[in-house]
């Protein structure tokens, strides 16, 4: 296996197809840190610009994840001014230091060239595996030569994960060194085990679509043929499966937009004061009656409208996470803390906030409101958590796919 494992990595290595597909990674890992990078210097001045006072704890913004830089995610509604009040809260849309070119054009994180990129390099640097050694006439004379099929398999799998994953795990490892020595990122221990944990997702990605393109150019006996259907499976897993999943999630589920929960919230705040001045007439309206309906009224919206949100959430992630590409991204997110789990756990804490500070938001109390406060959860909590399902399959889908892919080739006929 060794000795099949360093005739890939030989064999590859002085081909224009590594030293193309390798100079392109490159390039794209420096676009995306530095582009990235400005994103995330935009944010941070924003986040300077409107951060309230000590003594305005009614507004709320949280800092950018330094994380984001490599996979922003869900984190830029931390970057929202949330101003909170009895009626409800209210996301500013007013924002400072707007790169204008960030709404016509995609931020190319290090998430996207990992999910869509990488993906495609495995694949071209796989589809000729088995079939592309038949067509030169050399899988016959291996297979003459008395070695196990499941080590020219196996030594083969081997040789094209070292092209693929070592330069990357290089060009990763660089730009995040780059990143942790800029003035407005916090690079502890905490960042280097995140950065470890996304460059083992990328590790496992890897695997899995190097097993797509073995697994394909073991089933068919031309390289045309192997890179068309590669190609065709590459798109499915990273383009189709997951946008199909989460537009069959919504479909499927019964969840309103949020912006109409947001009117429902306003609308019964209107209805209860409505009311209350109703039944005043001729007599004293009792404020701190109709600040109750309100937040009764909130509350009940709220507690209907989330249990919905949750079931389509589920929904969604047990549908994209067929494909190894939809895993990455939920797992990448968490881990990089702008995942799903990280919004919800905001959401959740503004509400428990407003809920316990109620009385004096709605100036029934004279004492002011206490300071807002969010726990960011270990990495170890994410990985045991909400990031364990999405774990499990990028754990299981290289090793799935391998084994389907020696046992195609234990069916091959060289001839």
């Amino acid at each position: 296996m060794i000795d099949i494992t360093k005739k890939e990595i030989l064999e590859n290595l002085t081909t224009y197809r590594f030293a193309v597909l390798t100079g392109l990674l490159a390039l794209l890992v420096l676009i995306s840190v530095i582009v990235s990078y400005g994103d995330y210097h935009l944010r941070m001045e924003n986040y300077s610009i409107l951060r309230p006072s000590a003594d305005d704890p009614e507004k709320i913004i949280l800092p950018p994840q330094p994380l984001s830089i490599f996979a922003r995610g869900l984190d830029a509604n931390t970057g929202r001014l949330y101003q909170l009040s009895a009626l409800g809260v209210e996301v500013q849309s007013s924002q400072q230091s707007i790169n204008r070119l960030f709404a016509l054009f995609t931020v190319p994180d290090m998430l996207f060239i990992i999910r869509v990129m990488l993906a495609l390099i495995a694949v071209l640097f796989s589809f000729d595996a088995v079939c592309g050694e038949k067509e030169q006439g050399t899988l016959k004379l291996m297979l003459a030569g008395h070695t196990r099929r499941s080590t020219i398999i196996l030594g083969k799998l081997a040789g094209r994960y070292a092209l693929v994953c070592v330069p990357f795990a290089f060009l990763f490892l660089a730009a995040a060194t780059g990143v942790s020595l800029m003035g407005d990122v916090t690079a502890g221990f905490d960042y280097w085990a995140r950065v470890a944990a996304l460059l083992c997702a990328a590790a496992l990605y890897i695997g899995a679509f190097l097993g797509v393109g073995t697994l394909i150019s073991a089933l068919v006996h031309r390289s045309p043929t192997s890179l068309t259907l590669g190609l065709g499976a590459w798109a499915l897993l990273v383009f189709v499966v997951p946008d199909l999943g989460t537009s069959a999630a919504r479909a499927l589920s019964d969840v309103p937009p949020a912006d109409r929960v947001e009117m429902e919230n306003r609308l019964t705040a209107v209805r209860s004061i409505y009311e209350a001045i109703q039944a005043a007439k001729g007599g004293s309206r009792d404020m701190s009656r109709i600040m109750f309906q309100i937040r009764e009224g909130n509350s009940q919206v709220f507690e209907t409208y989330r249990p919905r949100l949750n079931r389509m959430i589920a929904l969604s992630q047990a549908l994209v996470r067929v494909s190894p590409s939809g895993a990455l991204v939920f797992f990448v997110t968490e881990a990089s803390n702008t995942g799903l789990s990280a919004d919800l756990h905001l959401k959740d804490e503004i509400w428990a906030y407003i809920d316990r500070n109620f009385r004096r938001l709605a100036h029934l109390d004279t004492a002011p409101p206490e300071h807002f406060t969010l726990r960011t959860p270990a990495l170890a909590e994410q990985l045991a958590g909400p990031a364990l399902p999405d774990l499990i399959v990028l754990v299981a889908f290289p090793f799935v796919l391998a084994a389907s892919a020696l046992g195609a080739f234990m069916r091959y006929d060289p001839r």
